[in-house]
């Protein structure tokens, strides 16, 4: 509950602004009209293509043993994988009114403390329309392929003694 002396000061103040004018108030239920179209489209494409999607991932990441978790917070979906010596997380988000944006942090983690490099990308779509269930897919095969993609090291490169020339490759 406010406080008594607060609100009488607070009336006071806004009482003489309280008129609004009708063209703002249909703005504003233009606006929240828009608003539910952006909500139920990323509640369609969220129910509909992501977490079918990431249900599908979860099934395989725990059959092959794969470390993860699934969380929830709010309007976010994320999906966290840990390997060896790197983890990354794919959060997916209603971070705007009008959007859904897939965010991708890579972390490779440092030799020392403290020493981690970060990897990040956000893809962002309009969900001004319905999105697609393939973009759902495509997001996760992005997040998973940078994932993977440094975990392979080539071949260390034949050691050459100083003063000698290295053979062409021809």
């Amino acid at each position: 509950m406010l406080d008594k002396s607060f609100a009488q000061w607070w009336l006071g103040r806004v009482r003489p602004f309280k008129d609004v004018v009708p063209e703002k108030l249909a703005a504003e239920h233009e606006a929240m009209h828009k608003q539910q179209d952006y909500n139920r489209n990323y509640a369609d494409f969220l129910h509909g293509a992501v977490l079918p999607s990431v249900d599908d991932l979860v099934k395989v990441l725990a059959k092959n043993r794969v470390i993860h978790r699934v969380s929830t917070w709010g309007n976010q979906l994320s999906l966290r994988i840990h390997l060896a010596w790197r983890w990354g997380e794919l959060v997916i988000m209603q971070s705007h009114e009008d959007c859904v944006t897939f965010e991708h942090h890579i972390i490779t983690e440092g030799e020392k403390r403290g020493e981690d490099s970060a990897e990040d990308h956000s893809h962002t779509y309009d969900l001004r329309d319905a999105l697609p269930a393939m973009v759902a897919n495509q997001e996760l095969q992005f997040y998973l392929g940078r994932l993977a993609q440094d975990l392979v090291e080539g071949e260390e490169p034949a050691e050459i003694p100083p003063g000698e020339i290295p053979p062409s490759e021809d």
